[in-house]
Order: C-alpha cells, then structure tokens, then sequence
C-alpha cells in the first residue's frame, strides 16, 4: 500500500527553514518514546503532489501545493521523502509530549486541536507501525483517565464514522477483561501504563468508569457518534458490567462504592442513548431492556435536593455525572423509558412534573431543543413558560404558597431551566425569547421582589434590558433573586437588539 505525503505537511515548513532540517541528527527526534524509527518502520516511500492555483491574469497565485512543488524543483523527490518522514516524527514527538492533560491545560497549548488531529491520525491501524498505533492507543487511555476530554471529544466529532468506530472498538477490546473477565486473556493487551500518571488515572477501580463516563459524553455529542457507540457493543458492554457487578441488587447499601457508582454510570449512559428518539428501538430489542434492574415496585417519587436537580439539567457532552449527585440517577424502567413519545406530544404540565423531579426526559428535551424547528421549540417551550406562569399567579394570591419548600423548588427549577437552554445556543435563546421568557422573569419580580418590581420595570421601559441586569447590584439579592438576575442576563444578547422588545407590557398592572 502507498500512500503520498499530504502537501500540507510540508507547508507547515517554509523554504528558509529546509537548511536547518537537512541539519536535523537523529538524536533530535529519538529522544520521544515515539522515535524516528518506530515510525519509519512501516512509512512507505511515496510521491508528493504538486498544486497551484492561477488567476485569469498573468499573475500566478500560491496554492496550497505551491510549496511542495517549489521545494520538489528545488531539491527533488528523494529529498522530500526524507523530509516528510522527519515532519512526521516532529509531530509524533510532540503529540508524545503533550498528553495527557487537563482541559485548562488544553487551552493554552497552541494549536491544540491539530495536536488532536495528530493524535487521531497516528492511532489508526495498519497504516503505521503497531509500536506506534500502541503508544498513541495508551495516551489516548491515559487522557479519558483523566476525565478531561472535551478536545478528544471535539476531534472524534470532526472524524469520519468509520474511523471512528474503528478506534473505539480497539479501545474496548484493549480493556475487554474489565468489562467482561471471561475474555482475560483471549486479548493479548500490548499496552502497559504509558507513564505514571496514566498509572495513577487507569487503576483498576477507576479504569471501566472513566470509559462509561468518556463513552457517553461522546453519545451526547451527536446522533452519529451515539450510533457508533451502538454499533461496537456498548449495549452488551452495559449487559456484561451488570452481571459482572451485581447491578440486580442495586440497593447502595449492598453494592460496593465501586459497583454503585459503575451502576449510576450506566444509568446515565442509557438515559443519554433513549435521548435520541431513533435508537430506543435498539434498546428495547436488545437483551439489556429486560435484564437490566428495575425500581422496586411502591418505591415513592424521591425528591432530592435541589442543587443536585440543578447540577445534572440537561447534561451536555462536557459534563460528567457527579457520583455526590447519584440520586436522579438511582433506578429507571428502561422499557418505559424506550417507549416514551416525543416529548413535545407529551402534556405540558406531565413534562414540566417529570422535568422538575427527575431526569428521565432530560435528554430527551435537549435532543429534541438541538434538532427542531424553531416553531415547534417555541411550541414545546411557551407550553412550560404557561406551567410557569400558572404557579406564579398562584403565589401571588397566597403567600403561605411563596413560603412552601416545594414550591420553591419549582421556581428554582424554572429558573434555571431558562438559564441552561438559553445558554446552551443562540437558536434556542431566541426560541425562549420568542415563547415569552422575558415576561415571565419580569413578571416573578412582582412576587418574589415586590419592593423592586416597579423601580426595575422603569428601567426596562426607558433604558432596556441592559441597564437593568447592571442594577443587580443595587437590590437586594436573595439566592432566588440571584436566579432571576441569571436568567434574564442568559437571555441577553446585544444591547442594540435588546430582548425587552419580546416582552408583552399588557401584563404589567
């Protein structure tokens, strides 16, 4: 198999720079784990391609080929070949050196999603030696065990299906005996700890864990990552770890911390799957929608704290479950979770009931939020916004209602809700803005800040939106007033195109 040197490998070094190549020894680019040598051994010699690009004029204009056929008149094939090999130990030096580390890291290491790129690239079998494919294979390991892969996650977005699917099949055969210990020892695992702190990341209570939790952030990152997930097993992954672990007996005083947060895990990875309305099928064909533990039956609805409630709302692929958190996540039917309908055929006051006190539509929602039209989000999200209204009026006419725990609660949640969707794009900022988000929030003034509402909705009237959100500091700011400030900034855009426009006066008194 041959393969040509991509042009824009050799772009990346200018023509004054060849000089200091050519004086490139081997000891500049064998001091990595991943030498020169390792990658030579299955780099073919290959021809370059030449591009240009030219005007109508007489004037010719550089393509992105146009350094490799300058370079390729100026020092010919031969020569080339040599460079192209040592560009791409450079790279492999430096994917070596980079990982893993945090996401804040990530920030500052220029060009950060190339370095990805790389490391994506060099982890593909058959077209590098398997030294390489097994070295890069264990850093892409030891940056999951860290927990901080919103870059690696990025990357595998920008992948081609099949390579992907590719990749993830070789990292669940790599740790099969975890998932399943019938299979130790039937996959050869050539991959040692590649450094001491994929060591620390990949000990064996927190290596399957660190899988779970990577594998879905990645199903929610997109409908097709989510179906190649499906598509290497994960199903039977989950189906393995619940026999493995005990899950039937899911009562965390009996399993172990390890077993329970694994279980809490799975839990979530599966709620994230039954997100996508086209692949609940799957999981109610497969074996794992009878077998998987269900609630005990007369159990109570559990109404956990509400900063717990707030913290996992509509997860995203750059968050992870917290195991502090594990209420909402402690028993689900997956045969009623597979056949729920459309959110948006569901009542709005079920919805909202189900929202506020439990997860199980959650992805449901954000799937739907990232993939509808904006009528039909406006539709769903002006028929909670009426949910919302209806328990505000309720306050209103009966204090010893403002007082309520429960209620509260649910304001809280309302507020929130707001916040995250309208801070997770601008699509669905301005699907809130249009179902009425505005004159609900001001409206809550008048009950929960009734000393404020009429100095606050003087300032929207003369100055805007922007003017008010600058008074927070100016009033007296309770947590739940805190929330409301939140809410109406996470709906505020640009103070030429100000959002109080959306809001209905007629409602004010």
């Amino acid at each position: 198999m041959s393969h040509a040197i991509d042009p824009p490998l050799l772009n990346d070094f200018c023509l004054d720079r060849i000089p200091s190549l050519m004086s490139l020894n081997r000891s500049d680019t064998s001091s990595s784990d991943l030498s020169v040598e390792s990658l030579l051994s299955s780099y073919p010699s290959t021809e370059c391609e030449t591009t240009s690009g030219t005007c109508s004029s007489t004037s010719t204009v550089p393509g992105p080929g146009a350094l490799t056929g300058k370079a390729l008149k100026a020092l010919g094939v031969a020569t080339l070949r040599g460079f192209g090999r040592i560009v791409m130990a450079r790279r492999l030096s430096a994917v070596g050196h980079t990982f893993p580390h945090t996401d804040e890291e990530a920030s500052r290491i220029r060009h950060i999603n190339a370095l990805y790129d790389d490391l994506l690239e060099f982890s593909r079998p058959g077209m590098y030696s398997d030294e390489v494919n097994g070295r890069i294979l264990a850093l892409i390991l030891a940056q999951i065990g860290t927990g901080q892969t919103r870059h690696l996650i990025g990357a595998l977005s920008r992948w081609h299906p099949v390579e992907m699917h590719i990749l993830l099949s070789g990292i669940l055969t790599q740790v099969a005996h975890l998932w399943n210990p019938s299979l130790r020892g039937v996959f050869s695992s050539p991959i040692s700890q590649p450094n001491a702190t994929a060591a620390q990341a990949w000990d064996n209570e927190s290596l399957i864990l660190r899988l779970i939790l990577f594998l879905s952030k990645v199903i929610r990152s997109s409908a097709r990552a989510c179906r190649v997930v499906l598509n290497v097993g994960f199903l039977d992954v989950l189906l393995s770890l619940s026999h493995y672990y005990g899950f039937v007996r899911m009562d965390k005083a009996i399993l172990d911390k390890e077993a329970y947060n694994l279980y809490i895990a799975c839990n979530a990875a599966l709620l994230d799957v039954a997100g996508y309305p086209e692949y609940r099928s799957r999981v109610a064909e497969h074996p794992i929608c009878t077998l998987w533990p269900v609630p005990r039956d007369g159990k109570p609805l559990e109404i956990f704290p509400f900063q717990v409630r707030r913290k996992v709302m509509l997860l995203g692929p750059e968050s992870d479950v917290t195991f502090d958190d594990h209420y909402p996540f402690n028993g689900l039917s997956l045969p009623d979770i597979c056949a729920q309908p459309c959110v948006s055929t569901i009542p709005p006051n079920e919805l909202l009931k189900s929202l506020t006190f439990q997860v199980t539509h959650d992805q449901a929602v954000r799937v739907f939020l990232a993939r509808s039209s904006h009528k039909r989000k406006v539709m769903l999200l002006s028929g909670l916004l009426l949910c919302f209204t209806r328990a505000i009026s309720d306050a209103e006419k009966d204090l010893e209602t403002r007082n309520d725990a429960l209620w509260r609660y649910q304001f809280s949640f309302s507020l929130h809700f707001i916040t995250r969707v309208a801070r997770s794009s601008p699509a669905n900022k301005k699907s809130l803005l249009d179902a009425g988000a505005i004159s609900y929030l001001v409206n809550s003034l008048r009950v929960v800040m009734p000393d404020a509402y009429g100095p606050a909705t003087d300032i929207i009237r003369e100055q805007g939106l922007a003017a008010f959100v600058k008074t927070r500091d100016n009033l007296p700011n309770p947590r739940i007033q805190q929330s409301i400030f939140s809410a109406i900034s996470a709906l505020f855009e640009d103070p030429l195109q100000d959002p109080s426009q959306h809001f209905r006066w007629t409602r004010l008194p």
